[in-house]
C-alpha cells in the first residue's frame, strides 16, 4: 500500500497534508479516470511535460469495509472546493486524530462519482488489476487515453 508508506509534504492532497497519507479511491471507472486525469494535468503542466504519451496508469479494483465520515450531502463547500485544500486538510486531521477509517465524499471531476480517503490499509482488502491505460499529454491537457488492457482503442477526452 504505497500511500502509507510514501507520505510526502512534497505531495499533499485532498485529505492528507503529507504528514500522512490516505489511499484514494472511487466508486467507479469514470469518476476515478476523470480524478487521476485531473491531478497528472497539474502535474504535467507544471513541469512543463513535453507532449506525448506520458503516463501508464493501472485501475485496481477492491472493497472498503469501513465506517467514513460522509460530505456527501449537507454544506461542505469548504471542504470541497476544487483546488484549495487547506480547509479539507484541517478537517482531515482531526477525523485521523480521532482515529476514525476516512472519508467519503463527492468526486469533484465527475458528476454523479463518490470518492474515499482511507486512513488506515486495514480497511480494504488488496485490489486486483482491471484497466492497464496511458494518458496523451498534448502540451496543455490530457486530450486522450489509450486502453492497453486487450483493444488498445483510443478515447478522446472533451470539455
Amino acid at each position: 500500500m504505497a500511500p502509507f508508506v510514501h507520505a510526502s509534504t512534497d505531495r499533499p492532497g485532498r485529505f492528507h497534508d503529507g504528514t500522512f497519507c490516505a489511499y484514494y479511491a472511487a466508486n467507479g471507472y469514470e469518476a476515478a479516470l476523470f480524478e487521476t486525469v485531473h491531478h497528472k494535468q497539474n502535474f504535467c503542466a507544471a513541469t512543463a511535460e513535453a507532449p506525448g504519451w506520458i503516463a501508464e496508469m493501472r485501475e485496481l479494483v477492491g472493497r472498503i469495509d469501513a465506517v467514513l465520515d460522509d460530505l456527501r450531502g449537507g454544506d461542505f463547500s469548504a471542504l470541497l472546493r476544487r483546488d484549495d485544500y487547506t480547509a479539507s486538510q484541517a478537517f482531515a486531521r482531526e477525523v485521523r486524530a480521532a482515529e476514525r477509517d476516512g472519508i467519503v465524499y463527492p468526486s469533484e471531476r465527475h458528476a454523479g462519482g463518490e470518492c474515499f480517503a482511507a486512513f488506515y490499509p486495514n480497511v480494504m482488502e488488496v485490489p486486483v488489476q482491471g484497466r492497464h491505460i496511458a494518458y496523451h499529454w498534448d502540451g496543455a491537457r490530457i486530450d486522450r487515453i489509450r486502453d492497453l488492457t486487450d483493444d488498445k482503442r483510443i478515447f478522446e477526452i472533451t470539455g
